[in-house]
C-alpha cells in the first residue's frame, strides 16, 4: 500500500528577547532620523517540549551631524549586529521535528538612550525582539 507525507503543526511557541548594548559614535549624532532593524533567525533545534534557536538583529542608525559652520550638517548612518539565542516551549515536540520561523522582529519597544544631550557620541541601546515558532512533524498515511 503506497504512503503519502502530510505535516502536522504540533504547536507555536513564542517568546521576547531584551537586548542591551552601549554604543560609540565615530560621528557625533545631533538628531536621529531613523533606526532600522533586520532579525534573523540562524538556526533553530527541537527537542522535546522545547525550540533552541539563535539569531541576529542588524540595526542601521540613520543620524544628522552637527551643523557646521553654514548651518548644515551631513546624513551618516551606524550599524552595529547583535548576537542572540533563546528558546520557546511547544508541548509535545520532540527531536525529529521541523522549526518554522512565525515571526522575527523588533516591535516598538526600542529606546536610544542618549549618555549626553546632543551632540552625543555615546548611547545606551534597548529593544525587544519578538520570535513565534512552529513546531511541524511529518507524517505518513496510507493512500486510500
Amino acid at each position: 500500500m503506497p504512503y503519502y507525507q502530510v505535516d502536522e503543526v504540533v504547536g507555536i511557541g513564542s517568546t521576547q528577547i531584551l537586548l542591551v548594548r552601549d554604543i560609540t559614535f565615530a560621528v557625533p549624532v545631533y538628531e536621529v532620523v531613523e533606526e532600522l532593524f533586520t532579525v534573523n533567525i540562524t538556526d533553530c533545534h527541537v527537542c522535546t517540549d522545547k525550540v533552541i534557536f539563535n539569531g541576529t538583529v542588524e540595526k542601521n542608525i540613520v543620524y544628522k551631524t552637527p551643523p557646521g559652520v553654514t548651518g548644515e550638517g551631513t546624513i551618516a548612518y551606524h550599524k552595529e549586529d547583535f548576537t542572540f539565542s533563546g528558546f520557546v516551549t511547544v508541548p509535545g515536540a520532540k527531536p525529529g521535528d521541523k522549526c518554522q520561523i512565525e515571526k522575527a522582529e523588533v516591535g516598538d519597544c526600542r529606546f536610544l538612550i542618549p549618555a549626553t544631550s546632543p551632540p552625543y557620541t555615546s548611547a545606551r541601546q534597548k529593544f525587544i525582539v519578538d520570535v513565534a515558532i512552529k513546531v511541524i512533524r511529518t507524517l505518513e498515511q496510507p493512500s486510500i
